[in-house]
């Protein structure tokens, strides 16, 4: 974003608007099924990472720099594009839940797997070459449609009396988690939300550094009010047995909307879905994009056709993910923990006062990535049954630290500081 004109109210509504996606929505009331208020779990850690960055906010702001720049300023072009290609982990995850969703109202329509998913890859890779303006205005005309019939269904539902207590129920549900699962799940997104370039843009893009501070602030309040809507119309329906039949947790936000739409009149629930799944679509024609522009920092400069074949190399990327059949936000949470760990020490020590050696970089980032890539792929594997995401993320970060302390030990003599930034 290149000029910075944005007030607190527009950084906190752009915010708002990156969180609340078909990820946001469809996962919360996938896990709410299981875990009834309890699925707000994650819109409460997106709250909470947007009031942490609130707090560097300033910084990153006088900076101005996506968060690639960052490194690539105080560490060297190597590291730069490292960050950048390393952001490719999360956006995969991102991807394969827009996948899921997109699948799970393709369903609902009638086509059987596998085809719901091949279909929605094909409608994915068309959407990613439309023209940018046009196509963000259709697909978020879609997401606010659906928001609006979000809110229907808690009045029709009769839900208002569970959003109102949705507090001590949530302090009451969340025991159904796994402890060290939940923590796993609160760090992966609160973190991601503070070393996520898609947030950082929005805060470098505000008119002044209190407008960048205050617009967290904001947001984080706005995430706070809206995490708890869709598990609070999950239970409501659940309660009532609106939710009978459904046949896969991941379609039970089209499938309730869906159902609510067709109480308007004859085609409403059709319309729906293709709003969905219009919305889904959006959502993961934009991921698309932004894994384009990363892979094409790393593409060999020949290749043919870039514009058409690296599409396709971020879908295979998205669609693998996707294929382990996970639930949309534990997609997106097992590899949102490897991107953490490799990259969030060195942010801590980049931001923070005290520098660290150069040298430490490229290997901090190295050890963390390689340690919770090593977990992923063994609880892919099989060879992990419980707690995959607690041992990926914990693993990475402890091997980030040692490899620092390692480092710095080892040249502390021989090696200059780089300073962090005053500001």
């Amino acid at each position: 974003m290149s000029s910075r004109a944005l007030g607190a109210l527009q950084v906190a509504v752009l915010l708002v608007s990156a969180s609340y996606g078909i990820g946001f929505l469809f996962g919360s009331g996938e896990m709410a099924l299981s875990h009834g208020m309890g699925g707000a779990l994650y819109g409460i850690a997106t709250a909470a990472g947007m009031l942490i960055l609130a707090f560097f906010a300033r910084r990153l702001w006088t900076r101005g720099l996506p968060i690639w720049d960052l490194f690539g300023e105080r560490f060297g072009a190597p590291v730069q594009r490292a960050v950048a290609l390393l952001s490719l982990v999360w956006m995969a995850g991102v991807l394969a839940a827009q996948i899921h969703g997109g699948a799970a109202v393709v369903r609902l329509l009638g086509l059987p797997s596998p085809w719901d998913h091949l279909l929605m890859l094909a409608f994915i890779y068309v959407a990613s070459q439309l023209a940018l303006g046009v196509a963000s205005r259709l697909f978020a005309v879609c997401l606010l449609a659906s928001a609006a019939v979000l809110g229907w269904a808690l009045f029709v539902s009769g839900g208002f009396d569970v959003y109102r207590d949705a507090v001590p129920a949530l302090a009451r549900d969340l025991s159904s988690f796994d402890p060290i699962q939940m923590v796993t799940t609160t760090v992966a997104v609160t973190v991601l939300v503070c070393l996520g370039a898609d947030y950082h843009q929005f805060v470098i893009g505000a008119r002044r550094p209190a407008s960048a501070v205050l617009g967290c602030v904001l947001a984080g309040l706005a995430l706070l009010l809206v995490a708890c809507l869709p598990p609070a119309v999950v239970v409501a329906m659940q309660r009532t047995g609106a939710l009978d039949g459904l046949a896969d947790a991941k379609q039970v936000m089209p499938f309730m909307l869906a159902r609510v739409a067709a109480s308007v009149g004859p085609g409403a629930y059709t319309v729906m879905l293709a709003t969905l799944g219009l919305a889904a679509l959006g959502s993961a024609a934009a991921i698309v994009r932004a894994m384009t522009a990363a892979l094409a920092a790393v593409a060999p400069r020949a290749l043919p056709s870039p514009h058409r074949v690296l599409p396709v190399a971020a879908l295979v990327i998205g669609a693998l993910l996707a294929a382990r059949g996970q639930g949309i936000i534990d997609t997106m949470v097992s590899v949102n923990v490897v991107y953490i760990a490799s990259v969030a020490v060195p942010f801590v020590a980049l931001l923070g006062r005290r520098g660290i050696p150069a040298s430490c970089v490229p290997l901090a980032m190295t050890a963390g990535f390689v340690a919770a890539a090593v977990a992923y792929l063994a609880g892919w594997w099989g060879w992990i049954d419980a707690r995959i995401d607690a041992v990926s993320l914990f693993s990475g970060l402890a091997a980030s630290l040692l490899a620092v302390a390692v480092s710095m030990i080892r040249d502390r003599r021989r090696l200059p500081i780089v300073a962090a930034p005053n500001a």
